[in-house]
């Protein structure tokens, strides 16, 4: 082993009363020991040797006598004995916990290879797949199932959208379906409907009414909303003639518009 604890107090406390030479022979011995993880040998001379102190074999004597014990291995030490066991029990466990863990990454290596189809399964199913499933049979007109923007599918839409009026102009029109697409509400037929119903009340026609709403950012046109949004505090309650936004409308989107008969409130 490599590293060892070395605790000053409890060597300063067993080894005060050494020499210089005992204090450096006992050093030594205990390096060589931790380094060979065993027994020194039984021979002094061959242990004087190891620690480089062939000369003073008599006091690598001393400090074996006194500190280590003889066995039939060799001089043993006591305190570097349960060192070395905690070392390789330490080392022991790790070792497991690697090997552990190279088991778990390999087993589950094989079980993704193992669940994973092969060429040939794979060659297999689309084979089963051609000759089980039938043909399916073309269509002369390709339907386009994407939704546009809304979520609402083209069939869909063109199934419930409102044809235009002929008193609306096509660019009023189309500004108005932009708008609604906005606010995701069809413009359906029930819905013009109520558009119309409420710009009877408000004694405007339809152009204007639906000109007002793409004005204002309505989705749908109320009388009582228009009348509060047009109604000025000189105007003594009275709205503004409907030709207002009809004329605007002629202004905004073209002179191509039709002219309407003007109501007078």
């Amino acid at each position: 082993m490599n590293y060892y604890p070395f605790h000053l107090g409890d060597y300063a406390a067993h080894t005060g009363h050494l020499e210089p030479m005992e204090d450096l022979a006992y050093r030594r011995l205990l390096d060589v020991y931790y380094m060979r993880e065993g027994a020194l040998p039984a021979d002094i001379q061959v242990t004087a040797k190891l620690v480089r102190l062939r000369s003073c074999a008599a006091d690598v004597e001393s400090v074996l006598n006194e500190f280590f014990v003889l066995t039939e291995d060799g001089w043993r030490h006591q305190r570097c004995e349960r060192e070395i066991e905690k070392m390789q029990d330490k080392q022991a466990k790790a070792r497991a916990s690697a090997q552990a863990s190279v088991n778990s990454r390999r087993a589950k290596a094989e079980r993704t290879l193992d669940e994973s189809p092969t060429d040939v399964e794979r060659s297999l199913v689309v084979s089963q797949t051609d000759v089980e499933l039938p043909t399916p049979t073309p269509t002369p007109t390709p339907i386009n199932t994407t939704p546009p923007e809304g979520g609402v599918s083209r069939k869909r839409s063109a199934a419930t959208t409102a044809a235009r009026p002929d008193d609306v102009p096509e660019p009023v029109w189309q500004d108005f379906q932009r708008l609604r697409r906005e606010k995701r509400a069809p413009l359906t037929d029930t819905a013009l409907a109520g558009v119309r119903r409420e710009a009877e009340k408000a004694g405007v026609p339809l152009e204007a009414a639906i000109a007002y709403c793409c004005e204002a950012g309505w989705q749908g046109f109320n009388a009582g909303w228009y009348a509060d949004r047009t109604r000025s505090p000189g105007a003594a309650g009275r709205a503004p003639p409907a030709h207002k936004f009809a004329g605007a409308a002629r202004a905004i989107w073209g002179a191509d518009t039709p002219e309407k008969e003007t109501i007078d409130v």
